[in-house]
């Protein structure tokens, strides 16, 4: 099974509780440059940005899903209602209000420019391939700059 095939899968899986959102919800990371014909190697999850109350809603919905005592990496860069929750395939991270810590400043990631792509007749939101790179460039660890890097190799194609 391709990645590709994987995120959609799992999506797939997913889609029944996402259409009851109410606010937008974006794909970012590694699954939204795939969803935009990057060449990612390694993905482990999907990672979902929402509303901190539409987390919330995940949470319940998904109440059984949630991995607990997920151990949470750089919270010294990112505060949000978070959840790891498993799949069949995939995990998906549920991000609500996401916000990166900018020089001491905490600032809630906005997406500005988003794309969408259609899986099982539903549209799903990621950030378009500049928007990704600006998100991105504000991650700024190693793993985001690396992933700079593909995008930047790919356009010169």
């Amino acid at each position: 099974m391709t990645n590709k095939e994987k995120i959609i899968q799992t999506l797939k899986e997913a889609l029944p509780t996402l259409k009851n959102l109410k606010d937008n919800f974006y794909i970012i990371g590694s699954t939204a440059l795939l969803l935009s014909d990057i060449k990612i190697d390694n993905i482990s999850d999907i990672d979902i940005l929402t509303t901190e109350n539409d987390a919330e809603f995940l949470r319940t919905e998904w109440e059984s899903r949630i991995i607990k005592n997920h151990i949470l990496i750089d919270s010294e860069l990112f505060s949000s209602k978070f959840s790891r929750n498993r799949f069949s395939v995939l995990d998906i991270e549920i991000l609500g209000g996401l916000k990166i810590n900018i020089q001491g400043q905490w600032t809630k990631l906005e997406i500005l420019e988003y794309k969408t792509v259609t899986i099982d007749n539903f549209e799903i939101k990621i950030p378009t391939l500049k928007e990704q790179k600006r998100i991105l460039s504000l991650f700024g660890r190693k793993k985001d700059i690396d992933k700079l890097t593909k995008i930047e190799e790919s356009e010169q194609n």
